[in-house]
């Protein structure tokens, strides 16, 4: 053996000696402390990854409410449009079935003949009125 090699096994008893005076004849381990430390670090790094994510959630959660409470709020102005066709729909079914007074076209003071043949209803005239109402409330039925 050479003197270097003597020398680094003192050296190695002498660490061992002051080791043991520090320890109090116990050894220490510390290839367990620096896995507990990688293994906190590790923990560490996911709580990050974790908070971010969770801080991304309550975005988007936020934004979801809003979205929600715009939808909610245009349903409820919809839903009183919708209450108020069908209350028309409904006084309009209430009422009687009469044909509204028929506009006259024609000058108040033409001659006798053409007022005998302007009182006469026209059977037509009714129909289309009464088609015209019952087609606008289907459709207001349909929107429903």
């Amino acid at each position: 053996m050479t003197d270097n090699d003597d020398e680094d096994d003192s050296l190695a008893a002498r660490l061992a000696a002051v080791e043991r005076a520090v320890t109090d004849g116990e050894a220490l381990d510390l290839s367990e402390a620096a896995a507990v430390q990688r293994q906190l670090d590790d923990v560490a790094a996911d709580l990050e990854i974790l908070t971010e994510r969770v801080d991304a959630l309550e975005a988007t959660v936020q934004s979801l409410h809003g979205y929600v409470g715009e939808i909610e709020h245009v349903n409820e102005r919809v839903e009183r449009r919708a209450d108020a066709a069908r209350a028309a729909v409904e006084r309009l079914d209430d009422q009687p079935t009469a044909r509204p007074p028929a506009r006259s076209t024609r000058p108040a003071e033409r001659g006798s003949h053409d007022d005998a043949a302007g009182d006469a209803e026209d059977p037509a005239d009714d129909t289309a009125t009464t088609d015209e109402a019952g087609s606008m409330l289907d459709r207001l039925r349909s929107s429903l």
